[in-house]
C-alpha cells in the first residue's frame, strides 16, 4: 500500500475518532434536552447515555483495531494471525456498537412504553446494518484466514530445500530440456 493512501486513511481513522470523542461528550447534554423535561423517561437520561457512551466506545475499538489492521498492511505483514484476531475483535466490537442501541430502544418501546415509528425504523436499521456488517466482516476474516493458510503453503514451497531454483535442468519460462 502506498504512502500517501495510508497517511489518508490515517487522517479518516483520526478523524473518525474525535468525532466519535466529541459525540460521548455531547450524549449526556443532549439526552438532558431530549429527556429530562418528561417525566415518563427523565429517569432514563443517565442509562440510555451511558448506553450511548459505550456504544460509540465500541466504535472506537473497532476504528482502534482498524488502525492497528492499516499497520500491518503498510508493513505487508496482513496475513499473520493477529490480523485474523483483530478482524474478530472488530466484529465483536461492530456486533455491541449495533446492539446496545437497538436494545436501548426495545427497552423504550416495550418496557417505558414510550416511543414510536421512528424508534421501530431505528431497532431494525441498529439490527439490519450491525448484522450485515457483522456478516461481511465473517466473511473477510475467512478469506483472511484462506488467504494466511496458502501463504504458509507457498512458503514451504519456496524454502524447500529439495528444489535448486538455480540448477540449469530446472524448467525455465515454460521451456525443458528438451526444447534447448
Amino acid at each position: 500500500m502506498n504512502k500517501p493512501l495510508v497517511l489518508s486513511l490515517r487522517a479518516v481513522l483520526i478523524l473518525l475518532l474525535a468525532a466519535a470523542l466529541t459525540a460521548q461528550i455531547l450524549i449526556p447534554f443532549a439526552a438532558e434536552k431530549l429527556g429530562g423535561p418528561f417525566e415518563e423517561v427523565s429517569h432514563l437520561v443517565a442509562p440510555y447515555s451511558v448506553a450511548g457512551i459505550l456504544s460509540l466506545l465500541c466504535w472506537q475499538v473497532a476504528l482502534v483495531v482498524v488502525w492497528r489492521l492499516l499497520s500491518l498492511v503498510s508493513r505487508r505483514q496482513f496475513l499473520a494471525t493477529r490480523s485474523i484476531k483483530s478482524v474478530g475483535a472488530i466484529i465483536y466490537a461492530v456486533a455491541g456498537a449495533a446492539l446496545l442501541p437497538a436494545l436501548t430502544m426495545l427497552h423504550l418501546l416495550f418496557v417505558a412504553g414510550v416511543g414510536g415509528p421512528g424508534v421501530v425504523l431505528g431497532v431494525a436499521f441498529c439490527l439490519i446494518c450491525g448484522a450485515a456488517l457483522v456478516v461481511v466482516l465473517i466473511v473477510m476474516r475467512a478469506l483472511l484466514a484462506m488467504a494466511a493458510e496458502n501463504q504458509g503453503g507457498l512458503d514451504e514451497v519456496i524454502q524447500c530445500p529439495q528444489l535448486d531454483v538455480g540448477h540449469p535442468t530446472m524448467v525455465h519460462r515454460g521451456t525443458d530440456e528438451r526444447e534447448r
